[in-house]
């Protein structure tokens, strides 16, 4: 399923050394970033302030003024240049999968995290949430209602991948960029891509 694309995400925004990396495409059927639950052991990791980028973005499928644009094979993306969720805004981290063998990663939120994505998705109804964790977009699922909850869950293809990208953030040893997830978002393609503002 994975597709080779050059990807500009986000050129309007503050630049970061740009590096080949794996873009996810969402998923129309994705689940929604909520409290699902991981079913198998998990992985928990505390954010630390020297692990790779993280944030999440408000996107759409919809053309929005000033958001930048993202060809994907499964058509495009626009997503906000200002992120939603930054690592200030995490109280960990947590890796594992589904009952189905879906890799999900799971950013615990803490009350400042909580309250901004609650008024993001009130305020932006079906959209989606899209995690950057480097220089990777690693899932974009959609939301149909505000999302109130503590975490956010993103599916990221493999129990693997959730781990690697669960370590990079944390900036735990071993934390190696997740490889090109497939399966839970949608098709996945690559080139530079630089996130931005994010920490």
């Amino acid at each position: 399923m994975a597709v080779v694309a050059s990807v500009a995400l986000l050129a309007a925004c503050q630049s970061l050394p740009a590096k080949k990396a794996t873009t996810r495409a969402p998923s129309a059927t994705a689940p929604a970033a909520s409290a699902s639950k991981v079913t198998t052991p998990e992985t928990t990791l505390h954010a630390t302030g020297h692990g790779a980028l993280v944030a999440v973005y408000l996107a759409d499928t919809q053309m929005q003024p000033g958001w930048a644009v993202i060809k994907l094979q499964s058509g495009t993306l626009y997503v906000d240049p200002q992120p939603v969720i930054t690592r200030d805004d995490l109280s960990d981290i947590r890796a594992g999968a589904s009952k189905e063998g879906v890799g999900l990663l799971a950013l615990g939120l803490n009350e400042a995290g909580q309250a901004k994505v609650l008024h993001v998705t009130t305020q932006n109804p079906d959209k989606r949430l899209a995690l950057v964790v480097g220089h990777t977009m690693l899932s974009a699922p959609s939301y149909t209602v505000p999302v109130a909850s503590d975490q956010l869950v993103f599916p990221v293809g493999t129990e693997q991948n959730a781990t690697a990208a669960a370590r990079a953030i944390a900036g735990e040893p071993g934390n190696g960029t997740p490889s090109g997830a497939s399966g839970a978002g949608g098709n996945s393609s690559s080139g530079p891509v630089t996130p931005p503002n994010g920490k």
